[in-house]
């Protein structure tokens, strides 16, 4: 239990020193060298911008967060299940499987040009374009899971005379969950960079769309500030997928 503590503790310590280490380093380039702040701000100056202007950042913060959840939330249940349907059909997985690598491969911002030709610039498109670029990576990383499952798992429910659904339930899914939430860890992330392309390439509200718009002034400082409130949103997905996944795979806690 002791060495179970003092591994929580240095887990916290670490990444909290190099951090230190790091934005102390930035800050103390940036004043011995007097550099301007519209080359590169010191984290000092970027941090009171956080601060001093929340009242701006934080309705787009919350559009972004909103965008980020929402693709999230439609992409990890249509990437499981449809990888439930490939992995139990070869036709299924022959028509399908193609299309999923060309989502996988090719890049958010190539599509959604043709996406708000037809819908238009509203927050629909952008969360559309998350689904298109999360649900990708659940699902192949689902069907890696579900395909390892053992041959001998299947024969056994076979036969005690389960249902495809209990087997699914009891044996497949719980199987191939830490392959499943390492898709969902990496589809929160996708997601999260998903909707900053959105919002680089159209619309006027969002962080993306804020960072173009103080790129463009030359508000090094306040563009900044965007992209570290775009980091806090990944860390709270990040976050809220690890914590989902500790009470899920309680087995591996």
């Amino acid at each position: 239990r002791q060495m179970c503590i003092r591994d929580r503790i240095l887990g916290v310590l670490a990444p909290v020193f190099v951090f230190a280490l790091l934005f102390g380093f930035w800050q103390w380039i940036c004043v011995a060298n007097e550099i301007p702040k519209w080359l590169l701000p010191s984290p000092a100056n970027i941090f009171v911008c956080m601060v001093e202007n929340f009242s701006e950042f934080g309705t787009h913060f919350l559009i972004s967060f909103i965008t980020v959840l929402s693709g999230f939330l439609l992409a990890v249940p249509l990437g499981v299940l449809l990888a439930t349907g490939i992995t139990s059909s070869k036709t299924l997985s022959a028509a399908l499987s193609p299309y999923i690598i060309v989502l996988v491969t090719t890049p958010l911002i190539i599509i959604l040009p043709l996406l708000m030709l037809f819908l238009g610039y509203g927050i629909k498109v952008r969360i559309i374009g998350v689904v298109l670029q999360s649900f990708a990576i659940v699902n192949m990383n689902t069907c890696t899971g579900i395909l390892n499952v053992p041959t001998i798992r299947h024969e056994l429910m076979q036969t005690v005379g389960a249902s495809k659904w209990q087997s699914l339930r009891h044996v497949v899914y719980p199987t191939a969950a830490l392959d499943i939430f390492t898709g969902i860890r990496l589809s929160a992330i996708f997601a999260t960079t998903a909707c900053v392309a959105a919002e680089y390439v159209g619309g006027n509200e969002g962080l993306g769309a804020l960072i173009i718009k103080y790129s463009q002034y030359l508000k090094t400082t306040e563009s900044f500030a965007c992209i570290f409130y775009v980091t806090i949103i990944g860390l709270i997905m990040y976050g809220l997928v690890s914590f989902l996944q500790s009470k899920v795979i309680y087995w591996k806690s």
